[in-house]
């Protein structure tokens, strides 16, 4: 792939690949790092690129660099630090609380949610960028709302969810 391809890429996706990292890290220094890495390996492999599937490679290489890293350093995301990214959009005491306990989510959960809510992906996809199955897709957009609504109360978490 050339550079001029990624270059044009990653004025598109640079935002939502930080995002996807920023969902698994929780760390905004891992995150701007792990979009600089998935555009160096884009950039270093001889990809033919379907039109309209880049944001979906872009998304599957970030979740297995993101992955691949916490696997080998066996660390958890750090909490305390400062919160560059907005998952959720806006700043209503409502929204920030909702930031909150999307933070306190496990990762493979935080994931789930904003590749559904944020970008929009089907389970199908979501499944195949993530390397799981749909149902376990579904199982963990099950399990994530579950959590969040125990936090919530009774409120409606889809509607709450604009990520």
């Amino acid at each position: 792939m050339d550079r001029e391809e990624v270059l044009h890429l990653y004025d598109t996706y640079s935002d939502d690949v930080y995002r996807l990292a920023y969902s698994f890290f929780l760390n905004p220094h891992d995150a701007e790092d792990a979009v600089q890495e998935v555009f160096l390996r884009l950039m270093s492999r001889n990809l033919t690129l379907m039109p309209d599937k880049e944001q979906a490679l872009l998304a599957r290489i970030t979740a297995n660099y993101c992955k691949d890293c916490l696997r080998k350093n066996k660390r958890s995301a750090n909490m305390t630090e400062a919160d560059d990214c907005r998952i959720v959009s806006g700043d209503s005491a409502e929204r920030l609380e909702l930031q909150e306990l999307l933070k306190e989510l496990p990762p493979i959960y935080r994931a789930v949610l904003y590749l559904h809510y944020y970008v929009g992906y089907k389970p199908a996809e979501i499944a195949r960028i993530l390397a799981i199955t749909p149902s376990g897709v579904f199982m963990r957009l099950s399990r994530a709302r579950k959590l969040l609504k125990a936090e919530l109360g009774d409120e409606n978490i889809a509607n709450n969810l604009y990520l």
